[in-house]
């Protein structure tokens, strides 16, 4: 599953990246995205088999929710 570059259009800055085709699905439980659209706190939760590869996006809430089931702006 490994690659020689990055698929990403733009600099990673991280030293040391390793990059793999996206060939297998983990499920990652993190606390939420930061402004600079990475995971705060990512942990591993096991990997998926009900899934293909081909078939994750990037899930995008509709708007946060406070106390009472309010949205937030």
């Amino acid at each position: 599953m490994e690659r020689d570059d990055q698929p990403f259009a733009g600099d990673v800055r991280e030293r040391g990246a390793h990059w793999v085709r996206p060939e297998v699905v983990a499920e990652i439980g993190f606390t939420e995205w930061t402004g600079d659209g990475k995971l705060r706190h990512p942990r591993y939760l096991g990997l998926r088999t009900d899934k293909p590869a081909a078939h994750v996006v990037r899930e995008r809430p509709e708007g946060r929710k406070g106390r009472a089931g309010q949205r937030q702006r």
